[in-house]
């Protein structure tokens, strides 16, 4: 578990941290084309183009797989890529539970899944009901230092959390989700990589 990273990101919320006081960074999201050593090219999910990112000797690599609401209690740790409502509510497009002791990127910052998306990390305080499309809906409560935001998590909403891999995890046709650094070549490095389960396509 000590060898996670991130969310999305990883995901997302942790590289956000680690980035925050260099450029931003940049999010590549595809199908595994092919692994070179440790140079991962990466196809984009629609179109022919593909990136190429070099991985770290030491790369860190987790799969993201499947979990479910009832996994989501007072007191987790979350990440949660949202729309943010006209009333200042955020609406779930996704939402990945850490792993104990996984704190990463605490905050809510603009994200790129939207003009109005946004990324939330953060602890989960309180757990309500509500109504969304006449069907029922999760209302989850996430604190941070300085904050707190309500965000609605239909029933539909895709669910995940993180699992150990290796090397081995990258196959052709797996799907990755991966926070790059660009550098001053114009090229692009990594510390680590997440890759959907068995198939998965990560939601974040």
């Amino acid at each position: 578990m000590k060898r996670l990273l991130m969310a999305g990101c990883m995901a997302a919320g942790l590289t956000a941290a680690a980035f925050a006081q260099g450029a931003p960074p940049v999010h590549v999201r595809g199908v595994i084309v092919s692994l070179d050593g440790n140079v991962l090219t990466v196809g984009a999910p629609i179109g022919s183009a593909t990136t190429k990112v070099t991985l770290a000797p030491n790369a860190r690599v987790q799969y993201i797989v499947k979990a479910s609401l009832k996994d989501i209690v007072a007191g987790s740790y979350v990440g949660s890529a949202a729309n943010l409502q006209t009333d200042g509510t955020l609406r779930a497009i996704e939402v990945h539970i850490f792993p104990p002791g996984q704190t990463p990127g605490a905050g809510s910052r603009d994200y790129d899944l939207g003009p109005a998306s946004k990324m939330t990390n953060g602890n989960v305080d309180t757990i309500g009901t509500t109504k969304v499309d006449k069907v029922d809906a999760r209302t989850i409560t996430v604190k941070y230092e300085g904050g707190e935001k309500s965000i609605i998590v239909p029933a539909d909403t895709p669910i995940v959390t993180y699992a150990p891999a290796d090397m081995s995890a990258l196959v052709k046709g797996a799907r990755v989700n991966i926070l790059a650094t660009r550098n001053a070549d114009g090229s692009l490095s990594a510390p680590s990589v997440s890759v959907g389960k068995d198939g998965l396509i990560p939601p974040m």
